[in-house]
């Protein structure tokens, strides 16, 4: 009886073995294609009618890509603390997967024309806010933990504060209904947080995958 026990806990030991670097590689190269597809999606004013199909890909890779990360992230730091940030660890895991899901459901209606611009831009910079508020939080606690470095740490934090910027400056302009000469700079300065969190989040998705696919373990 001990003889099968020790034989059953060994090869769940060597299939949890074998299933850490797959689980990391397919993270890694998530995290390459989100980042990359983002070049495209990041695009999006100036394509053309003809390449709407494109879009809607390279959108889908930049939000979907996100999910093995929120994943990996997740299993890495509830592997290194299973107390009470564990909570806060699943919690912001599912706020990030439901930020992804609602912007690629959105890109989906907005392509035939289901959703018009104007509601479609909202949820869109609405669901970046919520995946900048889930990417903050696994940042900052995955630093604490060592998950990764300082750098990955930062720029991730960066990225994050940047789309929360966009999404929060966006809802006082719906809310408060900003007139006058102040609307054209609280525009402006939404739309540059939103590219430069896009910008980051591009370097930091890119540079997390070929980390995870160099990594040894």
């Amino acid at each position: 009886m001990k003889g099968h026990d020790s034989m059953t806990s060994l090869a769940q030991t060597s299939s949890a073995t074998i299933a850490q670097p797959r689980r990391n590689r397919f993270a890694g190269w998530s995290a390459i294609a989100s980042g990359l597809a983002l070049i495209i999606a990041g695009e999006k004013p100036y394509f053309p009618p003809s390449l709407s199909l494109v879009l809607l890909v390279s959108t889908l890779a930049f939000y979907l890509g996100m999910i093995p990360i929120a994943r990996w992230m997740a299993r890495g730091l509830a592997a290194r603390d299973s107390g009470d940030q564990a909570r806060v660890i699943r919690a912001a895991e599912i706020i990030g997967v439901t930020g992804v899901v609602v912007a690629s459901a959105t890109a989906l209606l907005a392509l035939p024309h289901w959703l018009p611009a104007v509601p479609a831009q909202i949820i869109d910079t609405s669901s970046l806010g919520v995946i900048g508020l889930w990417l903050i939080v696994s940042t900052v606690l995955a630093f604490r933990v060592r998950l990764f470095n300082r750098a990955l740490a930062l720029l991730g934090v960066l990225a994050a504060v940047n789309w929360l910027l966009a999404a929060f400056i966006m809802w006082a302009e719906l809310i408060t209904g900003v007139h006058g000469s102040l609307v054209p700079t609280l525009e402006a300065l939404r739309i540059l947080a939103g590219y430069v969190g896009s910008a980051l989040y591009l370097i930091w998705a890119v540079w997390l995958g070929i980390w995870l696919l160099l990594r040894k373990r």
